[in-house]
């Protein structure tokens, strides 16, 4: 089975492209974002020691974490969110391994773990290759403004926070251009997969 890593910063386009992987290619796709908020809901493997770092200033009357009170501390304070991290990401890594075990059980040819933090959480060493999903900036700021409630300073100051154009691309094997139209991305991603022997 085939694994990739599929990474990049926010507004890239990798929702889009597992789209197209899951569509032409039946992949397994693995979002470690959806992992995230599960791990973190009542009765997620995440959740007791959440609650014990956290207590309960975060908790909201149904029991969820109220994740947008908590995103704010946490990217005001990074060492809470370090501490937050040192417990997500073993339980998210649980699940992405119970996933990828599942898909191998179920013959699939290809499986994708996308994730925003590939590289720091260590996928590594169980993905054939990582792929750097790119989008020029502006590209990013106009899709982010159109898919959500959210103002080009803040925008940017997101982006200035995760890590630069040229750390992904060192860090991965593969650069997919998705700054123009996506038929252009289409044929990126077959020509990848052909030398990978992916039908």
């Amino acid at each position: 089975m085939i694994i990739l890593g599929l990474t990049g910063g926010i507004g890239c386009g990798k929702s889009e492209v597992c789209a197209y992987l899951k569509d032409k290619y039946n992949a397994y796709i693995i979002k470690t974002d959806d992992l995230g908020h599960e791990v973190m809901a009542p009765g997620g493997i995440a959740y007791p020691a959440l609650k014990e770092l956290l207590g309960d200033e975060f908790i909201l009357p149904d029991g969820n974490f109220d994740r947008k009170a908590l995103g704010s501390r946490a990217f005001r304070e990074p060492g809470l969110l370090k501490k937050m991290n040192a417990i997500i990401h073993p339980a998210v890594h649980k699940m992405v391994e119970n996933g990828l075990e599942y898909a191998k059980d179920n013959g699939y040819q290809l499986s994708v773990i996308e994730s925003a933090l590939l590289i720091e959480a260590g996928y590594r060493e169980i993905c054939t290759e990582f792929w750097y999903i790119y989008a020029c900036k502006e590209v990013r700021t106009s899709r982010l403004m159109k898919s959500r409630d959210i103002t080009p300073e803040k925008i940017s100051d997101i982006m200035d926070k995760q890590r630069a154009e040229d750390e992904f691309r060192s860090e991965c094997d593969v650069t997919i251009d998705n700054s123009f139209d996506f038929e252009t991305t289409k044929k990126s991603i077959d020509e990848r997969l052909k030398e990978l022997g992916v039908k």
